[in-house]
């Protein structure tokens, strides 16, 4: 369990990272715990529209969406088994 807090702090480091997903460029915004899970947010498009709290549309925001965390036997990030390219 100790091994896997530190692996989650080490991947904080990650968050305001770039990576491209499905040939889109997100940035890492957030490191879920319980999963563990990158939530990612898209760059290049803002097209989801955001009701206010009435429910009426005003605004376009960037797109989020979680993806697992995947680690390789040696405690690395598998980008590969995850499908990202990590850019610099």
């Amino acid at each position: 369990m100790t091994s896997l807090i530190s692996e989650i702090e080490s991947l904080r480091n990650a968050i305001g990272q770039r990576v491209r997903f499905h040939n889109v460029m997100f940035e890492i915004i957030e490191i879920l715990e319980d999963g563990p899970s990158f939530v990612l947010q898209n760059c290049e498009e803002h097209t989801s529209i955001q009701p206010d709290q009435h429910g009426e549309a005003h605004r376009r925001v960037p797109q989020t969406m979680t993806l697992p965390i995947l680690m390789t036997s040696d405690g690395t990030l598998d980008s590969d088994g995850m499908g990202i390219e990590l850019l610099a």
